[in-house]
């Protein structure tokens, strides 16, 4: 599969090359943005500090998207920088120990995906009239879900319309909108972040059963289906990110799709490579 041919005089392989690692940079920036987001809302929802057990608690987006990004430097190094024979020794343990720490923080980022989920189902209604009451009672009012700002007599027309709820341990109140939106966008972070651990299982039976020269067609397939009904999942999760979260929620979930397209591309053509081997060195012995 390999790419061939030019346009403006550049060509066709470097072209994709270079669309590839802009969406690697594009990461990265992303990164840094929920990373900020995460601080931001730390500072509402762990008033008294944030400490060791509640780290993950308090920056999932921050840990999973380093995570994240670090794996899929791994895997674009396994599935494309790194030839077969050199992917061996103390590369391969190079590698496959930096995958398992960010598989580590991968999950521990799960957990705080749901935490956060828990966070917002405990949400109770309160008999609330007039939001500049209360000022006092409750420090903070959620924007929307990893959103907050400080409840004062400044701010507290600009909550929104009732029903209100409120969680009482932290101190959050919530309009109507906000918090039916952030439980729905609650649950779609832990559908998101658990079907990803999924697609990044199947990639690594991929990567696995390459590397021992046992991923045959068939067996290429059936992951390759498996994915396709967990990507679908994941663009649904982007479409509701896209109606009822933010534009940076909707255009990271696309990006990161688009980001494992490549590296799909990548085991695709590594696959076919391999077996066009394999079909030549069978004919050269018969």
């Amino acid at each position: 599969m390999a790419l061939s041919g030019s346009y403006l005089g550049i060509k066709t392989s470097t072209l994709y090359q270079l669309l590839k690692y802009g969406i690697y940079v594009i990461i990265l920036y992303n990164v840094v943005h929920f990373t900020l987001e995460d601080l931001a809302s730390a500072g509402h929802r762990f008033r008294n500090g944030v400490g060791f057990s509640e780290f993950y608690d308090a920056f999932p987006q921050a840990i999973d998207s380093l995570s994240w990004f670090v794996l899929l430097l791994m895997l674009e190094l396994e599935t494309w920088v790194i030839e077969d024979e050199q992917h061996k020794g103390i590369v391969r343990w190079s590698i496959n120990g930096v995958a398992a720490v960010c598989y580590f923080f991968i999950v521990l980022a799960f957990l705080g995906y749901f935490k956060k989920l828990m966070f917002v189902l405990a949400f109770e209604p309160v008999d609330l009239s007039n939001t500049c009451d209360a000022v006092g009672t409750y420090l903070s009012y959620m924007v929307e879900l990893d959103k907050y700002s400080s409840l004062t007599a400044e701010t507290c027309s600009a909550v929104g319309a009732g029903p209100y709820h409120a969680n009482i341990t932290e101190s959050i109140l919530s309009a109507s909108k906000p918090y039916s939106e952030g439980i729905l966008l609650g649950y779609t972070e832990v559908t998101n972040a658990g079907t990803w651990l999924m697609v990044v299982l199947v990639l690594w039976i991929d990567v696995f059963l390459q590397l021992r020269g046992e991923l045959t067609d068939r067996l290429y397939r059936i992951n390759a289906y498996l994915k396709a009904v967990l990507y679908l999942i994941l663009v649904a999760a982007a479409v509701i990110w896209g109606i009822y979260g933010t534009f940076m929620d909707f255009w990271d979930a696309f990006i990161w799709i688009v980001a494992f397209f490549f590296i799909e591309m990548n085991l695709l053509q590594w696959h076919e490579e391999s077996e066009t081997k394999s079909t030549s060195v069978a004919g050269e012995t018969s």
